[in-house]
């Protein structure tokens, strides 16, 4: 059975939730989701807030995880996966649309923005490697996830080293959709048509041969704990981040 994680809060500069088994598990890696709703601030560089808030935002979010570089780039519910590899110190947001990012470099932070899709975080532990994906419906039918995992075995990983989490998105119970969907998703249709996008990624693990005990899901749902998170489906236009890095010192 898949293992759910409820991140705990961290409060500071950036507000973020962060999973706890992961910290002490890879003391080597930086990994989050920042908050969103009333309780966090929005990241979402290519809407309508004000540049130059979200760019203090950005900053702060550097300075906190303690890493040089942080990545971004325009997302299209696709499955590019962008490799970095000496990267300029700084915000560095990429002239190539992508939905996923790895690296081997130490002290770069991998970002996707999300607000009910997956962000979707894969370590490998042998060689040291992270990428960070973004996986809505239309990126998982894409193989959003899959290209993650290629882009960390292309790196040198191989299934048996490879974690994945499954971070803060919206849940099976809130989240209705239309049997366009579950046939883009290769699914059969539900008779109330709710889909727990989540589950079906882990599923896309496992049969990507990613072990069940190396895969976990947050309990958060950004529906239902919209308080505290940024919820396309309820109305919400901010943007929280996933995040991951491997520590500049690690």
């Amino acid at each position: 059975m898949i293992r759910t994680i409820r991140e705990r809060w961290v409060d500071g500069p950036v507000a973020l939730l962060r999973n706890e088994e992961w910290a002490a598990r890879f003391p080597f890696l930086v990994q989050g989701t920042t908050a969103g709703g009333s309780r966090g601030a929005d990241f979402g560089l290519f809407r309508s807030a004000p540049v130059g808030e979200v760019m203090t935002r950005w900053r702060l979010l550097r300075e906190t995880t303690g890493t040089t570089t942080v990545v971004h780039a325009r997302q299209v519910h696709g499955a590019r996966v962008l490799r970095h590899e000496r990267v300029c110190a700084g915000i560095v947001v990429t002239d190539e649309d992508a939905d996923g990012h790895v690296t081997r470099e130490p002290g770069v932070l991998l970002t996707v923005s999300v607000a009910d899709c997956v962000p979707v975080t894969l370590v490998s532990t042998e060689p040291p490697a992270v990428a960070m994906v973004h996986a809505g419906w239309r990126g998982a039918a894409a193989g959003a996830l899959e290209a993650g995992l290629g882009a960390l075995r292309d790196a040198g990983a191989d299934a048996a080293s490879i974690w994945v989490h499954l971070g803060p998105a919206i849940c099976g119970r809130c989240y209705e959709v239309g049997p366009d969907v579950f046939a883009a998703l290769g699914l059969d249709v539900s008779g109330d048509r709710l889909l727990d996008l989540r589950a079906v990624l882990a599923r896309r693990a496992m049969d990507a041969g990613i072990p069940e005990a190396q895969i976990s899901v947050s309990e958060w749902c950004t529906r239902c704990d919209g308080d505290t998170l940024f919820s396309h489906r309820a109305g919400s236009t901010g943007r929280q981040l996933g995040f991951v890095a491997l520590r500049p010192n690690g």
